[in-house]
């Protein structure tokens, strides 16, 4: 099965093998969405409003679903149901969202997260994919390295929190990204996408409208490994 959740979110459960799982996450997280792919859950008076059944084909090169959708998918028992599950783990990978928010204060066209994407989608054509962090601490282990420690925190994109310690940081967060954005932008969108710069700096503009938007509640996780 693989299933998504996220916080008013979009979860995705494939091929599970009990819709139970779905249900139960919705009684766990009552703010979530969880979509899942089975016909074996055939009780209506049990499913909640939010749970949804879909009935797709995984190993399908495009899902149902726009890329950037799900905050959380997941796999249970589908040995010997792909022949790649390595495809299956990268397509889900276009499917994540890229950023985070717990109310859902980001729109599905919001200019940012599709930045994001285009970015990522970029970053992976040219071999060089960003989104490692979740790795690094294996990478080490691998290596040989031992004592290994991972910290994964919360920054806000700009400073929108309340609370006053994530707020400076989220002020610090939004000039970070105001400052470096066309750096972070010319290099895979001008030699991998074919972009020119009048394309590029056109582009940015909404992006960096998004970046400084309080109303959007968006924060990324920094993960720290070290040794």
């Amino acid at each position: 099965m693989v299933e998504g959740w996220s916080s008013h979110q979009d979860d995705e459960d494939h091929a599970p093998s009990s819709s139970n799982i779905a249900v139960q996450e919705r009684c766990i997280v009552p703010d979530s969405r969880p979509d899942s792919e089975d016909t074996l859950f055939d009780n209506d008076d049990l499913v909640p409003k939010n749970v949804q059944f879909v009935i797709d084909d995984a190993d399908e090169e495009d899902w149902l679903y726009a890329p950037d959708t799900f905050d959380y998918i997941h796999t249970r028992m589908l040995l010997g149901c792909f022949g790649n599950f390595a495809d299956i783990i990268k397509r889900s990978f276009k499917y994540i969202k890229p950023v985070y928010c717990d109310d859902s204060t980001i729109a599905p066209d919001w200019p940012f997260a599709e930045w994001t994407r285009i970015g990522d989608e970029a970053a992976m054509r040219a071999g060089k994919p960003m989104r490692i962090a979740n790795k690094l601490k294996r990478w080490f282990l691998e290596a040989g390295f031992v004592d290994v420690h991972e910290e994964v925190f919360k920054i806000p994109m700009n400073p929108w929190p309340k609370d006053p310690h994530y707020k400076h940081i989220g002020r610090i967060s939004e000039v970070n990204w105001l400052d470096g954005l066309q750096a972070f932008t010319l290099a895979f969108f001008h030699r991998v996408l074919g972009w020119n710069q009048e394309e590029i700096e056109a582009y940015l503009v909404p992006v960096r409208r998004a970046i400084r938007d309080r109303s959007v509640h968006a924060y990324h996780k920094t993960c720290d490994s070290h040794i």
